[in-house]
């Protein structure tokens, strides 16, 4: 009798098992046609993105200290060098523009950050938003990054020190240009200036700013340069001006009007 019932046992534990295996088999092949497309994309605007924001706006807090206050600081004071730079370059009818912070013509996107992971800014904004790969992200005068990714309610947006990411640049101090380069990201939020003519007075202090349509935009600040005799080209360690965990509401560039 035990024999009997043991059989039985295994034999439901093996039908059972092989339920499984087809039921798994099933939502596999479902999934590749798209038929859990709407399902995702309400678990995502439900759940996903509430719960990063929330972990996210915890660890803001309790990470906050002076020293992204001090930070700030620096980044305001650079903006501020970085936009009398820029305005030496304007002619009359930019000039117009010098009581708003950034072109009047430009439409912005508002987006909260709801991670920072790896040197990307997970947004809660996506396709349905308005959203869009390459999208500019700035926060005040300071250059972000750009959008790389993009779902239905979400978006990643990699900062200029992710791993191998390439942006022109040029260096100014005071009202002047002192150099242009090639910034590449390097991870971990470093930043090296690449490809700068040996003949260019570039200085720890100097500020590295990039152009979006016709606009000056700050990245960094130049902390140190490394030139080698008898060498065309020398490079710089440039340092970001944000903190990357202290971000909240930040905007995405439409476009112009």
């Amino acid at each position: 009798m035990r024999f009997e019932l043991s059989m039985m046992f295994r034999a439901k534990i093996s039908n059972n098992f092989y339920y499984l295996v087809l039921v798994l088999l099933a939502v596999f092949f479902l999934g590749l046609t798209g038929v859990f497309l709407p399902a995702q994309s309400f678990l995502e605007k439900t759940l996903i993105i509430p719960t990063k924001q929330k972990v996210y706006d915890w660890q803001r807090f309790l990470k906050k200290d002076l020293s992204g206050c001090q930070l700030q600081n620096e980044r305001d004071v650079a903006e501020l060098k970085a936009k009398i730079a820029s305005l030496t370059e304007e002619n009359a009818a930019q000039k117009k523009l010098l009581s708003a912070p950034l072109p009047a013509s430009w439409q912005f996107l508002p987006v909260k950050v709801i991670e920072t992971k790896e040197e990307t800014l997970t947004i809660s904004a996506g396709e349905k938003d308005g959203a869009r790969q390459g999208m500019v992200a700035v926060l005040g005068e300071t250059y972000l990054g750009k959008v790389s990714l993009v779902s239905e309610h979400q978006s990643q947006i990699r900062l200029p020190s992710f791993l191998d990411e390439r942006l022109l640049v040029k260096v100014v101090a005071n009202t002047q240009i002192k150099g242009k380069g090639l910034l590449v990201g390097r991870g971990q939020g470093d930043l090296r200036l690449e490809q700068i003519l040996a003949s260019e007075q570039v200085a720890p202090g100097d500020l590295v700013v990039t152009n979006v349509d016709g606009k000056d935009l700050l990245v960094g600040e130049i902390e140190g340069v490394v030139a080698e005799k008898g060498e065309v080209f020398k490079s710089a360690q440039v340092k970001r001006l944000f903190n990357p965990e202290e971000l909240d509401t930040i905007f995405l560039i439409r476009g112009k009007l």
